[in-house]
């Protein structure tokens, strides 16, 4: 089991939202919206001077699901290189 925290600019939302696992039909992640930051791609501080936010997906895959999920990112950011999208893996979760 592997978490992934996926970090983007709010305006791919609903193209992250289209390539979340399901579970019996159903899409499985955690999102937090409104998520303000910086990073390669700028500024997101949802302020006046910088208006963006991001959004932050959390989700705990197995192998499978996790390298299907990553080329499916992989695709996201080609097709909108200008925008923030990073993700990033942490191994090790202790499975009880």
């Amino acid at each position: 089991m592997t978490k992934l925290e996926i970090i983007a600019n709010q305006a791919l939302e609903s193209q992250l939202m289209e390539i979340m696992p399901q579970n019996n039909g159903k899409p499985c992640y955690t999102m937090l919206k409104q998520v303000d930051g910086s990073g390669y791609s700028g500024f997101c501080l949802g302020n006046d001077v910088w208006p963006e936010e991001n959004v932050m997906f959390i989700l705990y895959l197995d192998d499978d699901r996790l390298e299907t999920l990553k080329q499916k990112i992989k695709g996201i950011r080609e097709r909108f290189p200008r925008l923030g999208l990073a993700a990033f893996e942490h191994a090790g979760i202790i499975e009880l």
